[in-house]
């Protein structure tokens, strides 16, 4: 599997559907929560791919172990269109129908991911060509041009004629557009419709030719364009491509993905009124696309969760805090809305390889994960385990010869267990006190321009949301363009590119009394990647009450660091890079101790109005730079959790009922953790007092007394 991940160094009653799923009614819009009628705790279901005389257990089972709902034939095209313009559904009707009977609600997925043969063959002109100027072949998922008006219209069409079928289908409660837009081996496209559709994009973004070749520099090299039919896409040529063009290609390529996913939305809206409309993708950890784009206009995230490939992929535990970022970032993506975990792992997973066999409590543990971090509802993926295709390996609910999977109870208790926290729990808002920035611009430019070899955003950011995520304290993902005013403190790693609106916000946040913390390459880019021409960190110099004397990769040579004042403790060292600061009225809290830049600062705070804001500018281990951040955190105000074992996770979501706090333990072994007051148990209903013992993976989920 190639895919273009992240790295990481209640008292409540037991809530019931109430209705059959075909009677109930759902609203779109940011304002309303679709969970305020259907707990969704379902599962991922291929009936296209399971022979028909299963079916009927298949749903007698999924009714006996609780579950609300299922995703169904996203990837049915060939099933559903078996040849241009022939439309075959009723082996779809006949499954939605024994759903239905059972009390299970069926999400529709427009099957648009993965084009059938017939059209591949006839239409040639659909493939992805990818970075290297290589035309993909057809054969599996994902190879489609976002750009091509041909797929475009097919993809609308069969989508269209989906809707129309199922529009008012008893059992029908919401749609999932496509399937993990740009998760795939080669994630943008390259070819000449989207050579045209990018020079259509520049002209109506740029207005004239003057405006596009002063934006990029283009007399760099004699590039300067006099036609707009000589604007090319960034495929290899003789040395690196124009910063500034190859920036606006990324934003090109996540419009011309958003838009193809809005064709499909405007005909959902209106031909399926009452049904949810949403998409599922890796949130964050897919970085090729604007996550606030692609679902600012649908009515909640989906997200899939696969723990397991952590431990696979990255060698590490799979407990990393990658899927704790990617639930914050679903979250945050529509300003704290609750999502849902379209696919949730539930056994082995992978394709060529496949993840260890999750441990006793593992699945629990992650679903809780979760839910603690603001998700609305889960989808185990998947029921069934496929004997033939491509994901033979990727274990389901049931195995492959249909016997329980090792996790099967597992997950029938925690749906139980979740149905009876209740409604009102799972759509609770999550509380946060501090905010992590996240941008699209700062991680595509940095990718483009590294300035490093080993200087990657995506690395940053999860060691710095690692850091700050220790607190406990709650972390929402922004991109700085919003009220930041929520927050005690705004964290922002490597914000290579700072807009006007981000300064602004920044600027406002820190004079209303909040802590700004900046890692190194602050500012040095516009948002046309071109470099200011103000001393660095540019339009945030007096804010930070610094200039940057100097910046230095660093190889061979490290940087000895010393802290002072309220950072004082032991010495650090200084890798990758750092940025030599020259205090402008900022107080210095650390200083490089080696080198030609020896007792230049490299940390320093700088008071601006009733705030702070301090610039990191020395690249830290993580352990160093976690007693930076979560020291900071501390003397801002932010509640940090003090005395929590290492591998235990505190969060929290308010109700009306009270604050439950989620505790979960990582560790293969149990820990105690400390409580304040006294609270109650709400999955088991035992009272907690001072601490709280919990079993290897296990969770508790706490209210006060």
């Amino acid at each position: 599997m190639n895919r273009r991940m992240f790295v990481l160094s209640a008292g409540a009653a037991v809530a019931t559907l109430g209705v059959l799923p075909g009677r109930v009614a759902f609203s779109q819009g940011d304002t309303v929560n679709v969970s305020s009628n259907l707990l969704l705790l379902g599962t991922d279901y291929y009936p296209d791919q399971t022979p028909e005389h299963l079916w009927e257990d298949d749903a007698t089972q999924m009714a006996a172990m609780g579950i609300t709902n299922v995703r169904i034939a996203e990837f049915a095209w060939a099933l559903m269109e078996p040849k241009e313009g022939f439309f075959e559904f009723a082996w779809l009707e006949r499954s939605v129908k024994i759903l239905n009977a059972h009390g299970i609600a069926v999400i529709l997925g427009t099957p648009t991911a993965a084009p059938p043969s017939w059209l591949s063959k006839k239409y040639p002109e659909i493939l992805i060509v990818n970075e290297h100027g290589v035309t993909l072949t057809y054969g599996s998922r994902r190879f489609t041009c976002p750009t091509n008006k041909t797929y475009r219209k097919l993809s609308l069409t069969i989508a269209t004629e989906m809707a129309k079928r199922f529009a008012n289908t008893p059992g029908v409660a919401g749609w999932q557009i496509d399937n993990e837009l740009t998760l795939g081996n080669d994630a943008r496209c390259y070819c000449r419709f989207c050579g045209e559709g990018f020079q259509a994009w520049t002209r109506e973004k740029y207005k004239t030719l003057e405006a596009v070749n002063e934006a990029w520099g283009t007399v760099f090299w004699s590039n300067t364009y006099t036609d707009w039919s000589q604007i090319p896409v960034p495929l290899p040529s003789g040395a690196p491509t124009n910063p500034g063009l190859t920036l606006d290609y990324d934003r090109y390529q996540s419009y011309a993905n958003v838009s193809y996913l809005e064709e499909q939305l405007t005909m959902l809206r209106r031909e399926c009124p009452k049904h949810f409309i949403t998409t599922n993708n890796v949130p964050g950890l897919v970085d090729t696309i604007d996550d606030r784009d692609l679902y600012r206009k649908l009515d909640f995230v989906s997200a899939d969760n696969y723990p397991g490939f952590f431990a696979l992929f990255f060698g590490g535990q799979s407990n990393s805090s990658v899927a704790s970022f990617a639930h914050d970032f679903s979250r945050s993506v529509k300003d704290g809305k609750p999502f849902l975990v379209m696919e949730e792992q539930s056994g082995k997973a992978g394709q060529p390889y496949f993840s260890p066999q999750p441990e006793p409590g593992q699945i629990r543990l992650w679903t809780y994960q979760a839910i603690s971090h603001g998700a609305m509802g889960i989808n185990y993926f998947r029921w069934d385990t496929a004997n033939f295709g491509a994901e033979e390996y990727w274990h389901g609910m049931i195995r492959h010869d249909r016997s329980h999977s090792p996790g099967f109870d597992e997950m029938k208790q925690t749906i139980k267990e979740l149905k009876s926290l209740g409604r009102e729990a799972l759509n609770a808002p999550y509380v946060a006190e501090v905010a992590l920035c996240f941008d699209s611009n700062s991680d595509w430019a940095l990718t483009i321009q590294p300035s490093q070899m080993n200087l990657k955003y995506a690395t940053e950011l999860m060691t710095w949301y690692g850091c700050v995520g220790a607190s406990n304290a709650g972390v929402d993902i922004v991109d700085a363009t919003k009220d930041l005013s929520r927050y005690k403190v705004v964290y922002a790693p490597v914000m290579y590119i700072v807009t006007k609106e981000q300064a602004e916000r920044i600027r406002s946040f820190v004079q209303g009394g909040g802590v700004f913390v900046a890692g190194f390459r602050l500012g040095v880019k516009e948002e046309n990647d071109r470099v200011v021409d103000t001393p660095l960190p540019g339009l945030l110099r007096d804010v930070m009450g610094v200039e940057v004397l100097d910046t230095q990769p660093i190889y061979s040579e490290k940087q000895g660091v010393m802290f002072s004042g309220m950072l004082a403790g032991n010495e650090a060292e200084c890798k990758v890079w750092s940025d030599i600061l020259d205090p402008k009225g900022a107080d210095v809290l650390a200083t490089y101790t080696t080198g030609q830049y020896a007792g230049k600062a490299a940390i320093t705070s700088h008071s601006f109005g009733r705030g702070k804001a301090v610039y990191v500018g020395a690249h830290l281990e993580p352990a160093d730079l976690a007693r930076v951040l979560l020291t900071l955190a501390a003397t801002s105000g932010v509640k940090v959790a003090a005395d929590v074992p290492r591998g235990v996770e505190i969060t929290r979501r308010g109700s009306s009922k009270g604050t439950l706090t989620y505790v979960l333990n990582y560790n293969a072994e149990p820990v105690t953790v400390k409580v304040a007051g006294k609270m109650k148990d709400v999955l088991s209903g035992a009272a907690v007092s001072e601490a709280v013992s919990l079993d290897a993976y296990g969770v508790r989920v706490l209210m006060p007394i």
